[in-house]
């Protein structure tokens, strides 16, 4: 019974990156467990491997060697078909630098990955995320260039939410935002996961740590607890 609450597992996972000054080990015999409905924070030191670990449990990278399993399925040997589905359905995503697409309006970004998995809701749902996340209708046609940084990551997080994802992962979601937006922000993120969701959040902030139940520390490519 106990498995079948792990929603993302790595055993002795190590992610080597080929450059061209030599081999980096990002990631060094990483072995994690993290259950349905924590909220976690990984802290450390740039170039620690937070990052990278985000990224494999994201499934936008694979180990170099090691077994990940994201919502009971073996990301290995996965065929990329396989990989963009799993990351379409079972995550969503919130980037430090928010990743907004510059030509849509927020409510299209929020509706873009709805209409990717063929959502026929899409028009209804993005307005109710919409004003989940706190903002105002009449934001929904500007472009991001017209949103402050609170209200860019604000559609983030609505289109990370928008195909009802398990796994929501934030990487330093509050590294652009003063204190006062990066509060309301992790509240948000907080109330997300008292909805059921699994929440990892990389930050460099003790202060953002505070908001969650757990947090993994990582330092030379190593998790330590």
């Amino acid at each position: 019974m106990e498995e079948e609450m792990k929603i993302v597992e790595l055993k002795e996972v190590t992610k080597v990156y080929e450059l061209p000054r030599g081999s980096v080990k990002a990631l060094d015999n990483v072995s994690v467990s993290i259950e349905s409905g924590e909220f976690v924070s990984v802290m450390g030191p740039s170039g620690s491997g937070k990052t990278t670990l985000l990224n494999i449990i994201g499934c936008l990278d694979v180990p170099t060697y090691g077994r990940v399993v994201i919502g009971g399925e073996n990301i290995s040997g996965l065929s990329d078909d396989r990989l963009t589905a799993l990351r379409r359905d079972k995550i969503g995503f919130v980037f430090q630098q928010f990743n907004l697409i510059p030509t849509l309006t927020a409510l299209e970004n929020i509706q873009y990955p709805m209409r990717l998995r063929g959502a026929r809701d899409y028009e209804e749902r993005s307005r109710w995320l919409l004003n989940a996340v706190g903002l105002d209708e009449q934001l929904a046609e500007n472009r991001p260039n017209e949103l402050s940084g609170g209200e860019q990551q604000r559609v983030a997080i609505a289109r990370a939410l928008a195909n009802e994802p398990d796994i929501i992962l934030a990487d330093e979601p509050t590294g652009n935002l003063d204190s006062k937006t990066s509060k309301s922000i992790m509240e948000l993120l907080r109330a997300t996961n008292e909805r059921g969701k699994t929440v990892i959040v990389v930050t460099h902030d003790a202060q953002v740590a505070a908001y969650t139940s757990r947090t993994l520390r990582m330092i030379d490519g190593q998790v330590q607890e």
